[in-house]
């Protein structure tokens, strides 16, 4: 199956007319003269696939969400695949920097869960997960954490970095992947990663 963009856009088509995907995979399919074992197997993948973006969307993905509880925090990192969260003081003026930059990412990254949640109401976790800097993007897959970005030290040691800068940055630890290079195969939403190269630091503000 041709590759699909990773966006709400993209995600939002496919749910409203599931049907048409249909159509698109089996002509597809035949196009490839394929045994109808292995037909059967990619219909039975793309039903699972949509099924998923429905859970999804109920789950606000492709959104950006403030987390107003601990407990959500928790519960979501360790029910959902790919999370990021965003830890962050409402005074501070990188957070909102870094609230921009997400605000414009979750909507091209479908797949992955964007929230933030207030370091005065993630007290249990702030010092649990030893946050010390803010802003303080945390990346969790199947409930570990996978990466960090801490402060701006790895965004090109500037408050005006690229949102396409932080998305190269996120794409390193896998929690998103880059939509330049598809991926081929059976993926509604798959893209095959780029590898980038290093990045420059600033200096964080203490929390």
């Amino acid at each position: 199956m041709a590759a699909i963009a990773n966006t709400v856009d993209r995600a939002e088509e496919v749910l409203a007319d599931e049907a048409l995907e249909e159509e698109r995979l089996l002509e597809e399919l035949e196009n490839e003269e394929l045994p109808g074992y292995i037909r059967e197997k990619r219909m039975a993948e793309l039903k699972q696939q949509v099924e998923e973006l429905h859970l999804q969307k109920e789950k606000d993905y492709g959104l950006y969400t403030d987390i107003k509880k601990e407990k959500e925090f928790f519960d979501m990192t360790l029910q959902e695949k790919k999370v990021l969260v965003h830890f962050y003081h409402q005074d501070f003026r990188r957070c909102s920097i870094i609230d921009e930059h997400l605000e414009k990412l979750a909507p091209k990254h479908f797949s992955t869960k964007f929230a933030k949640i207030s370091v005065e109401v993630a007290k249990f976790f702030v010092d649990k997960l030893k946050i010390k800097v803010l802003p303080a993007l945390i990346c969790f897959k199947e409930g570990k954490i996978v990466d960090r970005i801490v402060g701006f030290e790895e965004l090109g040691n500037t408050d005006s970095f690229t949102t396409e800068n932080l998305e190269r940055r996120l794409a390193k630890s896998g929690i998103i992947t880059l939509p330049d290079v598809p991926a081929g195969g059976n993926s509604l939403l798959g893209y095959k990663k780029k590898d980038d190269d290093g990045y420059d630091s600033s200096d964080p503000d203490e929390y």
